[in-house]
């Protein structure tokens, strides 16, 4: 067998029936093809911003989440929904998918900190340069689509782009009057209300958006006690369209979120989830995490000519924070260590479970719980001009921009200790002030440049990012201030070439950058990034086959609270490390009756990963390194495959996702040796029946083997997938 090796070590390494379920449904993409009339895809080529037309010839990858898919599972869960895309990782925390943990071709999911996040085009991390580890993703029930960028394209957005970039998209301003609700109910006490309200009055128009959703969770507290979350969110967006002398158009946009929730850091040792998966430790009884945030934006569009189009968005967003939760014991083991082997430490393992009590007056006996306040703010003003012109017989599309940002955030984190005492915690009466107090703040100036030349069936796009980042970090326990500059300037390269109607060709390499934050002692994050492969197009399939590579020069690792022997924030360098790997995206549908289509799309990742050196760090997520070694949460293999059928007023969907598993830690040898993540399988089913044009019922079945998984050892002790879950929902819709 000939082929590109890459390629053929993703084929061996598929073992079972998930690897002859992963080729059969791939054959049966491209086989299925028949040259008629294709039905709308779910899932589109786009760089971020660009026009639709004209992604099939983007020299950059990507994709693009349609209204059509988010809607397919009713799924509040932006990890399921990313489950769709190649080339993304996906570390599971609480089963809602309230703490999101994404990553984008090789770079760490944890805390999604190493990929830009934006929202309609503007940055929406709290504070992507100062704290970029914050976990914060809009609620995607609200969105009308998702936008992912991958490959050269990358660098039009920053600061992370050793990954990639995820935009969410916004409903807009209807032009017309329009107005919808939908009312979703399921187990475990599930409730999800939305409406949006919008209308046109002369030039201008307006919509109002608002959903509140929650639960009363799916684990069970020892002793009782509530383990669920509520979130509410509303927004209001007003335009003003104005083309008397020129197109012109200005948004604003207002948006108030918070969250309420029962939610711990603490799992479960392995022994106790393989008896109850959803069982939680008594000693996380006070758990409690609170959130509100504020968002303002301001964007003015301009069109000049037919050539010359610009654009300005000045943002504001403040976050607020606080997290009480068990950390582990004022002295001590730290809980993760003590959750791997409670048979080594009994007396430890006894308080967490509430069947020991505390000794008074003992710090080894006292539990650690800290209130984790923080408070985030960030603001910026961004400009980017787009002119189209041809010279000779090339045409150029030349974007530049730039982009002023200030971000900051506060931490106060402040201990209290608490004895474990007949099942209950008891505060010790002790002041312990604050763990960590410290500011960090930032300051960022961004320019780019890029032109995207046509020629004939060629197209080539050349880049350029600069950044340059002043940031300080002050501790306010000890009074010491400390500065941090970086720059860094970031080519990218890419091309496309189209060989015939259906089949194109593409490439492209650029440099990756991830900034330290401010005060750090490490070295910013630095890779080249190399991407090939291959797309295909008829009228009813379409197919990505693209090999990646990113060479690290300076992995960067941040210290969480969760992790121990560091102060989080505190970042470490894990010196060069090489990824690869191979993503394949199809889809086709066809006939199978008259007025019924069946459709099927399918997403693959594979990996493969090494250090290339050894090392002992101080950052628990990997401590002792060996070169070769592979890195953590990047699994082999990972696939999901849709199947539907679609009518007039009805139509069903079915899901199948399965992840490898995947280690928690470096290794080389079998990933069972360890920290691990078990392998996963999931499968939901839909289906959704329009009752008249504008009342439609859905009813989901989310794992429906209610297969119960170990995601993750990480923050604090194993961790289960969302059992089976069974939503209905009902949606008007004028």
């Amino acid at each position: 067998m000939e082929g590109h090796p890459l390629m053929l070590n993703a084929l061996r390494s598929i073992k079972g029936p998930h690897g002859a379920f992963l080729l059969v449904a791939a054959y049966g993409c491209m086989a299925m093809a028949e040259p008629e009339t294709s039905s709308a895809s779910a899932l589109d080529e786009i760089v971020v911003f660009a026009d639709p037309n004209d992604l099939l010839t983007a020299p950059g990858s990507g994709a693009r989440l349609t209204q059509e898919y988010l809607d397919r599972f009713d799924h509040t869960d932006l990890h399921q929904l990313l489950s769709g895309v190649a080339g993304i990782y996906l570390r599971d925390e609480d089963g809602y998918g309230l703490r999101p943990n994404i990553g984008i071709r090789g770079a760490t999911p944890d805390r999604s900190q190493k990929i830009t996040i934006m929202e309609d085009g503007v940055l929406i991390t709290p504070a992507p340069y100062s704290a970029p580890a914050a976990y914060y993703v809009p609620n995607v029930s609200r969105m009308k689509g998702i936008e992912i960028v991958k490959g050269p394209s990358a660098i039009r957005n920053g600061p992370h782009t050793v990954g990639g970039t995820i935009n969410f998209v916004s409903e807009p301003v209807p032009s017309k009057r329009a107005a919808s609700i939908g009312l979703s109910v399921g187990n475990d006490g599930y409730h999800k209300l939305e409406g949006r309200y919008g209308d046109v009055i002369g030039d201008s128009g307006y919509l109002v958006d608002a959903m509140r959703y929650g639960s009363d969770g799916f684990k069970q507290l020892d002793g009782g006690g509530d383990t669920g979350f509520e979130r509410n969110e509303i927004n209001l967006k007003w335009t003003l369209l104005d083309t008397k002398l020129r197109p012109q158009r200005l948004t604003f946009k207002i948006g108030y979120a918070d969250e309420d929730a029962d939610e711990t850091y603490l799992g479960l040792s392995d022994a106790d989830f393989a008896t109850n998966p959803t069982r939680r430790y008594v000693s996380s009884q006070l758990a409690r995490f609170q959130t509100n945030q504020v968002a303002l934006s301001l964007n003015y569009g301009l069109q000049l000519g037919e050539s010359t189009r610009i654009n300005s968005k000045l943002y504001y967003n403040t976050f607020e924070r606080e997290w009480n939760k068990l950390s582990g014991f004022v002295r001590g083991n730290p809980v993760l260590r003590i959750l791997s082997q409670p048979e080594l430490y009994n007396r430890e393992f006894g308080l967490l479970t509430g069947e020991r009590n505390s000794e008074v007056g003992a710090d080894r006996d006292t539990l650690d719980i800290t209130n984790n306040d923080r408070e985030f703010n960030s603001s910026g003003w961004q400009t980017t001009i787009s002119h189209f012109l041809e010279f000779g017989m090339t045409r150029h599309n030349i974007h530049a921009g730039f982009r002023v940002h200030t971000d900051e955030v506060d931490r106060d984190h402040r201990q209290r200790g608490y004895l474990m005492t007949d099942g209950a915690l008891i505060w010790d009466e002790v002041n312990r002030g604050s763990k960590v107090n410290k500011h960090q703040n930032s300051e960022a100036l961004a320019i780019y440049v890029e032109d995207e030349v046509d020629w004939k069936d060629l197209t080539v796009t050349i880049g350029l990012r600069f950044e340059d980042i002043e940031g300080l970090r002050t501790n306010n326990l000890n009074n010491e201030t400390k500065t941090t500059s970086q720059d860094f300037l970031s080519p990218g390269f890419g091309m496309h070439w189209q060989i015939n109607n259906q089949l194109g060709v593409l490439g492209g390499v650029y440099k990756g950058f991830s900034p330290v934050a401010p005060g750090s002692s490490g070295e910013p994050e630095e890779s080249l990034n190399i991407e090939y492969g291959l797309r295909y197009r008829n009228d009813r399939v379409s197919l990505d086959l693209i090999g990646f590579k990113s060479d690290y020069e300076n992995l960067l690792g941040r210290c969480r609270v969760s992790d121990f022997d560091c102060s989080p924030g505190d970042e470490f360098n894990g010196g060069n490390v090489e990824i690869e790997g191979l993503e394949l995206m199809a889809e086709s549908n066809w006939p199978i009756a008259s007025n019924i289509e069946a459709r099927v799309s399918i997403a693959y990742t594979y990996t493969d990963s090494a250090f290339q050196s050894q090392f002992l760090s101080r950052f628990s997520q990997w401590g002792l390194v060996n070169e070769g070694d592979e890195l953590p949460y990047l699994p082999k293999h990972a696939v999901q495959v849709h199947l539907g059928l679609e009518s007039g007023s009805w139509r069903v969907w079915s899901a199948l996702k399965w992840r490898a598993e995947m280690r928690e830690e470096p290794g080389n040898d079998n990933p069972d040796v360890g920290l691990f993540a078990e392998e996963l399988t999931e499968i939901d089913l839909s289906g959704s029946w329009q009752f008249s044009p504008v009342v439609t019922g859905t009813l989901t079945v989310q794992n429906i083997t209610d297969e119960a998984t170990v995601v993750s050892h990480r923050p604090l002790g194993a961790r289960p997938n969302k059992p089976r879950s069974i939503i209905a929902k009902i949606s008007y819709e004028l």
